[in-house]
């Protein structure tokens, strides 16, 4: 619901700039501004205005009244030092209007919930593909999908209600990394090109590169985009039995790592002529969906292990051969079924935790208790009837 209060708020990054955008609405939004603005006294929507904005101490801005109806909402363009946006936002503060932060502004003048979440999601996406998923939630894709779950339940029909709450929760794991990237753990025993692996993913050198064994100790990590989805690549610690009482500290860093990775890529080392036995006390990770297994060095000549791991993806980090093909086995392993255009994607962590838990009430015949959770969901969401 829109608060009956009117609210105003700096749209563009704090700090000095060239030009700031001011945002002011709700019921006495265009009253106001009317008041305190010096030049055109007919301010019809759609039309720019220019003049002085404020009482004792004035400025010039570029005014637009965006709509007058249904709830007035007004812009100002003035200019972009912190003294001046400072004034124009406590001028409006004197006469009534609440100031605040953008975001809150956008929660607080938007009437669907799910919107104003989207809205604010959108601005801190870090790739255009997630940025485009967000703008089909902003448009409705999600509030749609939700109000056929809500006409399904109130018809009884628990076959279409299935239907839609599996394909909103299948793609719940997709909505958590929207905005935060998946965690991609390079891992393995020293040596076997780990660190020189994540500088070629990432284009440049981000971590240190050495024969020596024990030289990466903590975890380093960059940002990377693969196939337009957000992922962290995390360098780690060599995984061997004896190691120093400092390089036993990365290695428990390694191991709690490689546990908590969305996914490990257990790397080995294809020119090595002798085999390394790797001390993880559980190593049946390996063969999950969370693992895939590289052999590197393939520009060497071949090592034994090369006959003992027929499946393994085949690079190379210093030559870049097998890259693409880690990169895109990399974006399917995490994505296994990119959404279609227009497709609901639940994308707060909130609505993720909700759909999957009524999901996996459904989905073992508790058909009650779902249905009380979605009307909670569905009653916060503010989906249409």
């Amino acid at each position: 619901m829109i608060a009956p209060a009117t609210f105003a708020a700096c749209l563009t990054p704090d700090g000095t700039g060239a030009i700031a955008t001011i945002a002011v609405r709700g019921p006495t939004a265009l009253e106001v501004v009317e008041q305190l603005f010096r030049g055109t006294r007919d301010l019809k929507p759609g039309a720019v205005h220019f003049g002085k904005f404020g009482v004792e101490l004035a400025d010039e801005v570029v005014l637009r009244v965006k709509q007058a109806v249904p709830l007035p909402w007004v812009e100002l363009h003035c200019h972009g030092g912190r003294a001046v946006v400072g004034m124009i936002l406590e001028t409006l503060r004197q006469q009534g209007i609440v100031t605040c932060a953008w975001q809150e502004f956008v929660r607080q003048t938007t009437e669907r919930p799910l919107q104003a979440e989207a809205a604010l999601l959108l601005a801190t996406a870090p790739t255009t593909r997630t940025a485009a998923i967000l703008l089909d939630q902003y448009q409705g894709s999600c509030e749609r999908a939700l109000a056929e779950l809500r006409t399904a339940l109130h018809r009884n029909e628990l076959e279409s209600a299935g239907r839609w709450l599996a394909e909103l929760a299948g793609r719940a794991v997709l909505g958590r990394h929207l905005t935060t990237p998946w965690r991609v753990v390079v891992a393995g025993a020293p040596n076997v090109g780990k660190s020189s692996l994540v500088n070629a993913l990432a284009g440049y050198r981000r971590s240190i590169v050495s024969p020596l064994p024990g030289t990466t100790r903590d975890l380093v990590s960059v940002q990377i985009a693969l196939d337009g989805w957000p992922v962290e690549l995390c360098d780690t610690a060599g995984l061997r039995a004896e190691a120093s009482a400092l390089e036993g500290q990365g290695i428990r860093l390694a191991e709690d790592a490689v546990a908590a990775a969305d996914l490990c890529l257990w790397v080995l080392d294809g020119a090595a002529t002798v085999p390394t036995v790797v001390p993880l006390p559980d190593l049946s990770f390996r063969a999950g969906t969370k693992t895939l297994v590289l052999l590197n060095k393939i520009d060497q000549p071949a090592g034994w292990v090369r006959e003992c791991e027929p499946t393994a993806l085949r690079v190379s980090a210093q030559s870049g051969a097998g890259l693409g093909e880690l990169c895109e086995a990399i974006a399917r392993r995490l994505v296994p079924e990119p959404p279609p255009v227009g497709a609901a994607v639940p994308f707060t962590p909130a609505l993720c935790d909700g759909i999957t838990a009524a999901w996996d009430l459904w989905s073992s015949e508790k058909h009650d208790e779902a249905r009380g959770l979605l009307d909670r969901i569905l009653e916060w969401s503010n989906a249409p009837s």
